[in-house]
């Protein structure tokens, strides 16, 4: 009896002993601790910046690239009758005869002179000579216009006459004269320049320089034809002095012209040494360089 009870208290301590013994093992391991989460300071991702050589323009669909030899205008155009104006005077009796649709161009003079209707500047003027050379373009000026409307209004066979003429002219002109270099105000004049016309030079170095001329204003397509004469006032051996005396007329009237503000000018000189004529003319608001070879 003596000896189940042992039995039974030993398998009861064991029992006792297999429960306790995971908490009395837990209680005597160290284990770790769990680290405390905190607020961790995380790393800062900057957005990539945009590198200027990777970047590509887009150009607007309303953009339109502006036409080459423009020239602007303070104010709009107020008329569309052609003018004529020079550094003496804006009423001129040449205005009534230049209309938009008669100007005289460089184009019709050098038209009047390859048919025969003038030689030289001088067969023009006739014996009504004057020491004004602002009065001498105006008489020149008139006369070639006159010229123009009589060949203008010529007979069939006279007009066959002109057209043979011309067509010889073309065939034996030997004589190339040429604008070589024409800049107002560092614009280049020359670029725009559709037609020339230097007429001989008289026997004292004298001449006239005709040039029609395009360019835009507003985006709008403008014409204009100057007039030049190179009046001779002092030869020394190879050398000539020459007083210039400019003058214009316009399709439409645009006084912020490059060439009408040179016209408004006085005092011009331009001097020839060979072949070359050579104008450097500079004022408050105008500077010109104008180079020319008159190939005589």
């Amino acid at each position: 009896m003596q000896t189940c009870s042992r039995i039974s208290a030993g398998i009861l301590a064991g029992l006792i002993i297999l429960f306790c013994s995971p908490v009395i093992f837990a209680q005597s391991l160290d284990m770790p601790s769990m680290p405390e989460i905190t607020d961790l300071d995380m790393p800062e991702i900057s957005a990539p910046s945009m590198d200027g050589k990777f970047y590509k323009p887009t150009v607007p669909k309303n953009y339109t690239k502006k036409p080459k030899n423009t020239e602007t205008a303070a104010t709009e155009p107020n008329t569309t009758e052609a003018v004529l104006s020079d550094a003496t005077s804006t009423d001129d009796l040449l205005m009534t005869l230049l209309t938009n649709s008669n100007m005289l161009t460089a184009s019709d003079i050098s038209g009047l002179y390859a048919t025969g209707s003038f030689n030289t500047v001088s067969s023009l003027t006739g014996n009504n000579s004057t020491d004004s050379t602002t009065a001498l373009l105006k008489e020149i000026l008139q006369r070639l216009n006159e010229l123009k409307i009589e060949q203008k209004t010529a007979g069939a066979a006279e007009q066959e006459i002109y057209a043979a003429k011309k067509q010889d002219s073309e065939t034996f002109k030997t004589r190339k004269p040429s604008v070589l270099r024409f800049k107002i105000n560092s614009y280049s004049i020359k670029d725009s320049l559709t037609q020339t016309f230097l007429s001989d030079p008289e026997p004292d170095g004298s001449f006239l320089l005709t040039a029609d001329r395009k360019y835009f204003l507003n985006n709008k397509s403008c014409s204009e034809t100057f007039y030049m004469l190179f009046k001779a006032v002092k030869s020394n051996g190879n050398t000539t002095t020459f007083s210039v005396t400019p003058s214009i007329a316009q399709g439409t009237e645009n006084k912020n012209s490059y060439v009408y503000k040179l016209c408004q000018c006085k005092d011009i000189i331009a001097e020839k040494t060979g072949n070359l004529v050579v104008v450097h003319y500079v004022s408050e608001d105008v500077t010109t360089d104008l180079l020319l070879d008159i190939d005589k």
